[in-house]
């Protein structure tokens, strides 16, 4: 399949950006990932001010890390205020990237095992929800393409960004890049990469049944692992294999 006016990259071509801008994102972090965990870690420095008010069904770190983030990404590219988008939404000279950033208690692990949330407002994928033997459709709110005012498209691209970890320690246990495909390639990954989520009319993306890019040689994986506690207790270790098997020790790939 080439590309046309409508969609002027191929499905290989779009796998190739989303894998390239993978790979630019991750960088980032892992370049700073010491300046990561310090600003992450920063609320523990005023937490006697604050805590006392704290009455919120969101856990502290999901508040603060969007700011850390932003604050990690402000050399990407440009921010865009469009108000139907992630967390962290910019705009490169052939792109725009949504990147949503999410929190996962240890509580919640389940949460992050095999599937993740993703809102409509993050993703463009287009496809079924199959549930109890029936199909129900579901279309993300975002385009598979933007068309600025000058006529030229670009890509929409949609990365999440998840920290697993400990609500009693606030030990951080866990911190992964993941790629959801873009829309127009449902023709290759079809249903599998939704699941439904929690709550009627939501979904999740299903990153254990696609967490590679197939069109691309030697299909490279769509997630990349910033931070991973070697210490982390067993259960935690079991519950997370699917991440975990992304996770490089040396020239290896990390399997349990």
């Amino acid at each position: 399949m080439v590309g046309n006016e409508n969609c002027p990259l191929s499905p290989k071509e779009i796998e190739f950006w989303e894998e390239q801008y993978l790979q630019q994102i991750s960088y980032l972090l892992l370049l700073d990932r010491e300046k990561m965990f310090d600003g992450l870690n920063t609320k523990e420095d005023i937490r006697k001010d604050w805590e006392k008010h704290w009455e919120n069904d969101i856990s502290d770190m999901a508040v603060g890390s969007e700011r850390i983030f932003y604050w990690l990404f402000n050399q990407l590219g440009k921010p865009n205020s469009a108000p139907i988008g992630s967390d962290l939404f910019f705009e490169t000279y052939n792109a725009f990237l949504h990147i949503d950033v999410k929190t996962v208690s240890r509580a919640n692990i389940g949460d992050f095992r095999n599937t993740i949330f993703v809102g409509d407002n993050q993703n463009s994928y287009k496809g079924n929800i199959i549930t109890k033997g029936e199909a129900r459709q579901y279309h993300g709110n975002l385009p598979t393409y933007y068309s600025k005012n000058d006529g030229t498209k670009k890509i929409c691209l949609t990365y999440l960004l998840v920290t697993l970890y400990d609500e009693t320690y606030s030990d951080i246990l866990v911190v992964a890049l993941i790629c959801m495909p873009n829309g127009e390639l449902y023709f290759k990954y079809g249903d599998k990469v939704l699941r439904a989520g929690k709550n009627p009319g939501k979904i999740r993306y299903n990153f254990e049944a696609v967490s590679n890019f197939e069109l691309l040689d030697g299909e490279p994986p769509r997630i990349k692992i910033i931070f991973w506690d070697d210490e982390m207790d067993e259960d935690v270790r079991r519950k997370m294999k699917v991440i975990g098997k992304h996770v490089i020790r040396g020239e290896k790939m990390y399997s349990e």
